[in-house]
């Protein structure tokens, strides 16, 4: 029987995970506050440059309910994508 693709592709992303972790924890643990800086600047640049984005939708500035509506909308299909695909407690 074949494996699910996505499962196969979450096994490749873990094995590649697992290899690179035994050559970034020993530089993780030596320089904690730099990786830190550099994570937290890293999710500032992505939140602010999403805002920026959203903000070039003229239609999304006029009427914020919609883009809520929408970023409901999306964790809902999020999560019974999840459920289908037979996520932890289904």
């Amino acid at each position: 029987m074949k494996k699910d693709p996505v499962e196969n592709i979450e096994h490749m992303i873990k094995e590649l995970h697992d290899t690179a972790g035994k050559f970034t924890q020993p530089v993780l643990h030596r320089y904690p506050l730099l990786f830190l800086f550099l994570i937290t600047f890293s999710a500032a640049a992505i939140t602010q440059g999403f805002k920026d984005l959203i903000h070039e939708v003229s239609y999304f500035v006029a009427h914020p309910g919609v883009l809520m509506f929408v970023g409901v909308a999306v964790l809902l299909l999020t999560g019974k994508l999840y459920k289908s695909l037979g996520g932890k407690g289904h």
